[in-house]
């Protein structure tokens, strides 16, 4: 199967989300979607279809301060505990703003997956179809950027599938 995966190698149960391309959303065509809940040491596959030449972004934290942030913005759910669907320009009254990290992945990728770790001793070497994400307590930057224009999905290209468990 090919899938993306977000595994949580750190001590504290994470709270992720991530972004895809999304041809039914306009202006900016991606969808984000989440609350993933990770415990310690889990692993989760949270897309489901091809991977390879597709740029992901993702954003997590923790209940401890940790911080998975990048450099584009949008708003998500204020509280983890509230699955969400949304096309990237939306947001509700109960959203806060939030830089995403973009993931781009190689084209010869079938499956990939993201490692969350909070110390460079507990990573493993990167890899094409592995890359682990360290947190940043830095405040947000003063750059906003938005998501480029994905390229078309290929026809019989599977549609992603939320996994929740």
């Amino acid at each position: 199967m090919m899938s993306l995966y977000f595994t949580n190698n750190t001590s504290n149960t994470i709270y992720a989300a991530y972004a895809y391309p999304s041809s039914d959303c306009h202006p900016i065509s991606y969808s984000k979607i989440g609350w993933y809940r990770i415990a310690p040491g889990d692993t989760r596959e949270v897309w489901s279809g091809s991977v390879g030449g597709t740029t992901f972004y993702y954003y997590a934290e923790d209940h401890s301060g940790n911080t998975w942030p990048g450099t584009y913005y949008t708003r998500l759910p204020r509280s983890t505990s509230r699955d969400f669907h949304w096309c990237w320009s939306y947001s509700s009254g109960s959203s806060r703003r939030v830089g995403l990290r973009r993931l781009p992945i190689d084209e010869s990728v079938v499956n990939f997956t993201l490692e969350f770790v909070t110390s460079t001793r507990k990573s493993q070497p990167t890899s094409k179809t592995t890359r682990t994400a360290l947190p940043s307590k830095s405040g947000e930057s003063g750059i906003r950027r938005i998501p480029r224009r994905p390229v078309q999905f290929k026809k019989g290209t599977p549609i992603p599938v939320k996994s929740k468990s």
